[in-house]
């Protein structure tokens, strides 16, 4: 089993949810736009060249770990800073990069959130020289990949909380004690009042997605190991969710590395992410999967959030795993404890 390397950094998910929208309450700003997982890199062709474009590569461009199919962190559109200026279109759009080098300027790092548009992120990097300019990327590649993803929470959020599954909302809250955003389209699979076992689906002509919340009692200090977050992912999946042949169970792959992380989700509620493919025993389905395993305070259970994504390629040849698994990952990270809840 392996941890996440720091190039990884955030987590990384949905189809695309909007290209746009309109202004924002409260702020008056527009909706962002673009595609999930999508960045705009602002610097002139000498700029985004050599060296300098494979340090970008190497950091934003790089394949996401934990899927069965090669795909990049993200998609890079590059744009010149002549065409970006005073464009509307693409100042709307939710991350951008803006990388400025002339002799005269300080070797410096600027973040703006909401600067054209909300959500929006836009990271400003200016340098006297291509070699500053690299070793300012490559130092904080992992801040700066942070504040990008947190980003892409931001925005599926919003979604998410524009159409959402009330009934499935409040159940979920009255049983576990925390709630999670979860949009309208998702269904009730399964609720098992005596086993604190719920399984949520969403089916597509293209993809299925599957969202599954489980606990247990808190037994010792190896509970948030990874080893035995996988084992009971395993014993809960193969005893609650059927496979779609007799005799078959979905479970971890284990032929392939799990890889995991400590995080900080809301309320400071600390937790293990874990990532990784998941499949089916006696069968053939499989895909990428990510979970978060935690404690709430006051309570003597573990609790898991998972995630998993099945988009064959027969079914489905236009959406990215990645950008699916980040609507599951983005469902799993509105974790909203008790303290959250009453506040609002």
């Amino acid at each position: 089993m392996k941890k996440i390397s720091s190039f990884f950094a955030l987590a990384i998910a949905a189809v695309t949810l909007f290209s746009g929208c309109g202004p924002t309450p409260f702020t008056g700003k527009p909706g962002s736009s673009g595609k999930t997982l999508e960045m705009l890199v602002v610097a002139k062709q000498s700029v985004y060249s050599g060296t300098t474009k494979q340090v970008i590569d190497s950091i934003f461009a790089s394949p996401q770990i934990a899927l069965n199919q090669p795909e990049p962190c993200f998609d890079l559109v590059h744009i010149s800073p002549s065409s970006f200026e005073d464009n509307a279109m693409f100042q709307s759009h939710r991350n951008i990069l803006i990388l400025d080098v002339n002799p005269q300027n300080i070797n410096k790092i600027y973040l703006e959130q909401d600067k054209w548009s909300t959500p929006q992120i836009v990271i400003r990097i200016t340098a006297s020289d291509k070699r500053s300019l690299d070793s300012m990327l490559l130092v904080k590649n992992e801040r700066m990949l942070s504040e990008y993803y947190n980003q892409e929470y931001r925005r599926m959020d919003k979604v998410f909380s524009s159409a959402p599954g009330i009934k499935i909302q409040n159940k979920i809250k009255g049983k576990y004690g925390f709630s999670l955003t979860i949009p309208e389209e998702f269904e009730l699979a399964k609720m098992r009042e005596e086993s604190d076992f719920t399984w949520l689906l969403k089916r597509t002509k293209d993809f299925d997605l599957y969202l599954y919340i489980f606990s247990r009692p808190a037994t010792s200090s190896n509970d948030f190991e990874q080893a035995t977050i996988l084992d009971n992912i395993d014993t809960m999946l193969r005893r609650y969710v059927p496979g779609p042949s007799e005799g078959s169970y979905p479970g971890v792959e284990r032929r392939l590395d799990s890889y995991s992380r400590d995080v900080v989700l809301a309320d400071d509620l600390n937790a293990v992410e874990t990532r990784g493919l998941w499949c089916t025993h006696n069968d053939f389905m499989g895909g990428p999967y990510v979970s978060y395993t935690f404690s709430l305070p006051g309570s003597d259970l573990v609790y898991t959030v998972m995630g998993c994504v099945y988009s064959p390629s027969g079914r489905n040849r236009m959406v990215m795993k990645r950008d699916l698994l980040m609507q599951l990952d983005g469902i799993c990270r509105s974790i909203k404890t008790e303290k959250t809840i009453a506040e609002n």
